[in-house]
């Protein structure tokens, strides 16, 4: 009988923390060594911000309770596509900050791989698609899979404790994608699970078990998709391959971080109807089976939208065809949204029955027939009659049913778990129906050298479940190697070594049919024994007579070895004690004359130890060094260092920073000093520098620092003068160290424009300058215009009057908006900002001087200049952008801008067509929505000789007064700029 597993689909929710035991995390590993090896991570821009507008929103916040939205640069695509990068590092953003994901490309698919359809049953071209899988950097757990492809992105970020979704809209065409993190969805977990036969089958394989750190065998997969999600996909083949490749490289990502080797061999597609009709997961398992006869691969599996699970056979790698088959109903979308990880969770959960491995609930694990988790039985569901293990703190494994658990969850950064991680190396190495992944198979990695003493060493490498491994081994002067043959576990006791000499050691790996060649060498150098001249010291009785200030080198020789020194203080002093260069875990202890421990030290590891005892009165004291758990070392000696100076002042205390910013620090800390009065020393210094800026007679806590730089790492000291500036001090306290923020980009902008435009209506050609009238007048708002008129600005919005006092060329002429907009998708505006238009042109920003600063990153954007009753434009052509001042005059006509006649022609420069006086995207004389009636508004409506003056729309020559009729009225300009002789001709703002 073969027993197989039904699987509701889920979402999952990642936990707060990591369990106790942590699989291997091999990906984090391998970028790890590419790190240290100096391998260039070739930055990519793949993703443009999309400036959130009501129109976005809507695109996700069905699904969502926020998101981003961002434009898919394609062109850069195509060049990974085409250049196919081995290693990657992408930057991206979301309300809570930035992340880079260095990442390196993967080969997921077989050679040979293809799409094959139902309509032909031909095998054709896949679509072309790269692929990486990578870590967040700096996050430990971090766990990344990102595809890549000529129309759209999709990527599964784990960052340990929720995972983040990016990916196309359904069905958009612009490439707008999706960037959320899974706590943000809407939808709620109504799953259910069960289990149709809760038996496991013990076959041959599962008596054979040929763990490892990773496999050494490769599964390849066949995967078949139904006709709905043909229809999904736009009735698209290549839309179905484009979305199940990217999935199958999320999938392939949490197999391979935990050391299991899967590829890809083909993916069917019904491009016409389906055979598969069944109201069950089991049933169109059944029907799978029978419809399926063979298949490329060594495991199936039918993916489909029929909304009932998953189910899979369990253990059957080299069963008959249709026990190597599995079924997964999955959702690749939930209201527009996609939702990756609902469907990798559900097809590496079955694939992993498949593979052998049961329910962490099952109670079959542990050695001893009991569960790993209780999310099951808590859930109602129960494996056996084993004990409920209880849930898992920090979420639970892709093997368990923790999704149904609120607040548990599943957490994608533990990977499988341990034992169902090795549970399925076992089963995949022991699988003799599969082959060695790639042509040759692979020496094992990594080596360790534990137990080492000067004449002996345990030599270590990784279980790649081979059949056996041979090693060497010889001094590195020598040129000689020691071989030895047939090993088949994964240690070597080596003895018979010299001290002080350095030795290496390779190991191959011995396959079925072939061998692997040497690893690369592992080095080291036997110790020197470490004198001992101080035993026996082991009580207080026979303690070591020490003078102050003084340094020991001693040993922990054995389990039951453990060191006492004793030393006398004259008068009351300040007790400081340091051990390190520790072999093992050690503590160390202070005690009093009596033998009472006054303080302890118990970091964990081989951490250094360390003790500050203030006040110590006149007497004898005794240093307690001993192994925590009876560890110890024969070899490397323990550094011991003590030395007491007499109490004047007490050291300050609880020294720490708060109210860090970008170039500032409040420093605190507590403590009176000594006797009498006293004043503090405090110190500072960058991490990385060896000389300390001193601050000197400070009278109390806290002290403001400012003038730091950004994203800088600082130390920093206080101690206590007592009895004023000249008197006795206190030892420095223990440094203190913080990391300032990275600078708002408003106040380091990531690019800067240097606009230069000519407004229409104020320009006059005989001085080749604008008018300043509305600032001579008064008649200029210190808060922005745009606002009010429904424009969505970033950044400063007020400015101050002192702005407005300059005169001549530099005299302000009225507030303009400068728009960064996407390169592909010119319509979306990335960011806008307000600035302040001069007479000869030039736009600053609020505060009357500097350029306009941007917080997009460097990068290639359009950009537009517009203004509250002017036409604006747009440039041509794409601008490189970055933290220097670019500059972009509208004002000539070398700047190609976007679309037909977008300025006016004003002898030898460009001028934005002034009249918009309704403020919408055309300039008309006469009919509905004209620009002419809102001037006869604007005096009354009725006189046609009245004015009005103020910081009017109207008022089109920006000369602070509104006329209909007369000299420098502002209605002719209008007619003008519309042709002049037929006032039904409308003129339109050329911006998409």
């Amino acid at each position: 009988m073969r027993s197989f597993f039904l699987f509701a689909s889920f979402l999952f929710v990642a936990g707060a923390s990591a369990q106790s035991d942590r699989s291997p995390a091999h990906v984090a590993e391998r970028i790890q060594e590419r790190v240290n090896a100096g391998t260039y991570f070739k930055p990519v821009q793949l993703f443009q911000s999309v400036l959130p507008t009501e129109a976005t929103n809507e695109l996700w916040n069905d699904a969502c309770t926020r998101a981003t939205v961002l434009h898919y640069l394609s062109d850069a695509g195509n060049d990974l596509l085409r250049e196919r990068h081995p290693f990657i590092t992408l930057e991206l953003s979301d309300e809570q900050g930035p992340v880079r994901l260095d990442m390196e490309l993967v080969d997921i698919t077989a050679e040979g791989f293809g799409m094959r359809l139902a309509s032909t049953g031909e095998l054709v071209d896949a679509p072309s698609g790269s692929h990486y899988r990578g870590v967040i950097r700096g996050v430990p757990g971090s766990l990344v899979a990102l595809s890549v492809f000529e129309k759209e992105v999709m990527a599964l970020i784990g960052d340990g404790q929720d995972e983040r979704i990016i990916g196309r809209f359904e069905n958009d065409l612009e490439g707008m994608h999706a960037y959320y993190r899974e706590a943000d969805l809407r939808a709620t977990n109504g799953a259910v699970c069960a289990t149709v036969d809760d038996a496991i089958i013990q076959d041959a394989i599962e008596d054979r078990p040929q763990g490892g750190a990773k496999t050494i065998r490769c599964v390849h997969m066949y995967w078949e998709a139904a006709y709905d999600l043909y229809l999904n996909k736009n009735s698209s083949s290549s839309q179905v391959t484009t979305y199940l490749t990217g999935l199958f490289n999320q999938m392939a990502t949490l197999y391979a971080n935990d050391g299991v080797q899967i590829l890809l061999n083909e993916i069917f597609v019904w491009n016409v109807a389906s055979p598969y009709n069944a109201t069950s997961s089991s049933g169109r398992l059944s029907q799978f089976g029978t419809t399926r006869t063979s298949f490329n691969g060594e495991l199936a599996h039918l993916i489909d939208l029929g909304n009932y699970g998953g189910v899979a056979w369990l253990n059957t790698l080299c069963g008959g065809t249709s026990s190597r088959m599995a079924y997964s109903g999955i959702d690749a979308t939930f209201n527009n949204v996609p939702t990756y990880s609902w469907s990798v969770m559900v097809v590496a959960h079955e694939t992993g029955h498949n593979m052998g491995s049961s329910h962490t609930h099952a109670c079959v694990w542990n050695g001893n027939n009991t569960a790993i988790d209780g999310c099951g039985p808590t859930a109602g569901y129960t494996e056996g009659s084993c004990p409920n293990a209880g849930l898992p703190s920090g979420g639970g494994t892709i093997m368990s049913y923790c999704h149904l658990i609120g607040g548990t969850g599943i957490n994608l950064s533990l990977g499988f778990g341990p034992q169902p991680a090795l549970r399925i190396r076992e089963r995949v190495n022991a699988a003799s129906c599969l082959l060695q992944c790639g042509t040759s198979c692979d020496a094992p990695t990594p080596l360790t050298v534990t137990n080492l003493n000067a004449t002996s060493a345990t030599l270590n490498w990784a279980n790649y479940g081979v059949v056996s491994y041979t090693l060497r081994w010889k001094p590195t002067s020598s040129g000689t190697w020691t071989t030895i043959t047939g090993l088949t576990g994964t240690s070597y006791a080596l003895s018979g070594l010299t001290q002080a000499v350095q030795y290496e050691y390779q190991v191959f790996s011995v396959c079925t049919s072939t061998s692997s060649a040497y690893s690369a060498s592992r080095v080291f150098t036997t110790p020197v024994p470490c004198p001992d001249s101080n035993e026996p010291n082991n009580s207080t009785g026979t303690s070591a007579l020490l003078t102050l200030p003084t340094s020991v080198n001693a040993l922990i020789a054995s389990s039951s070895d453990a060191d006492y020194y004793r030393f006398v203080l004259a008068s009351t002093s300040t007790v400081n004690l340091s051990l390190s260069n520790l072999p093992a875990d050690y503590e160390l202890r202070l005690l009093n004359s009596g033998g009472t421990q006054l303080a302890i030290s118990q970091n964990s590891g081989t951490s250094s130890e360390s003790i500050n005892y203030a006040n110590a009165a006149a007497g004898t004291y005794y240093i307690h060094v001993f192994g925590y758990n009876s560890a110890f070392n024969t070899v490397q000696c323990y550094l011991l260092s003590a030395s007491a100076y007499v109490t004047a002042c007490n050291i300050p205390q609880g020294l720490s920073s708060n109210t860090v910013t970008y170039n500032s620090a409040n420093i605190t800390w507590s403590g009176p000093g000594g006797t009498g009065g006293s004043t503090f020393d405090l110190r500072w210094k960058p991490t990385s520098s060896g000389t300390w800026t001193n601050i000197n007679g400070l009278i109390a806590s806290p002290y403001a620092l400012s003038g730091l730089t950004q994203q800088t790492s600082y130390d920093v000291q206080v101690r206590a003068v007592c009895g004023g500036v000249q008197g006795t001090v206190s030892e420095y306290s223990t440094t203190h160290t913080f990391t300032t923020l990275q600078a708002p980009c408003e106040v380091v902008p990531r690019t800067v424009v240097a606009a230069k435009v000519f407004l229409d209506g104020a320009y006059r050609a005989g001085t080749g300058l604008m008018v300043d009238s509305l600032r001579k007048l008064n008649l200029l708002p210190l808060n922005e215009p745009y606002t009010a008129m429904g424009r969505t600005i970033n950044g400063p919005t007020v400015t101050t009057a002192g702005v407005f006092g300059p005169t001549g060329g530099n005299a302000i002429v009225d507030w303009v908006m400068v728009e960064l907009r996407a390169t592909s998708a010119p319509y979306a505006v990335l960011e806008a900002r307000v600035g302040l238009v001069q007479r000869d042109g030039d736009v600053v920003a609020p505060d009357g001087s500097s350029p306009l600063g941007f917080c997009q990153n460097a990068g290639n954007y359009r950009v537009a200049v517009r203004h509250r009753n002017h036409l604006g434009c747009m440039t041509n052509a794409n601008v490189a952008l970055g933290g220097t001042a670019t500059t972009l005059d509208f004002t000539s006509a070398a700047l190609v801008t976007y679309g037909t006649n977008a300025r006016r022609t004003a002898g030898s420069v460009q001028t934005l067509w002034s009249g918009n006086v309704v403020a919408n995207s055309e300039l008309k004389y006469v009919g509905e929505f004209n620009d002419r009636d809102p001037i006869l508004t604007a005096i009354g409506g009725s006189i046609p000789t009245n004015t009005a003056s103020g910081y009017l729309m109207s008022d089109v020559n920006l000369d602070g007064m509104v006329k209909y009729v007369g000299a420098d009225n502002d209605r002719d300009p209008i007619l003008t700029n519309v042709g002049g002789t037929v006032p039904t001709n409308v003129l339109g703002e050329q911006l998409p």
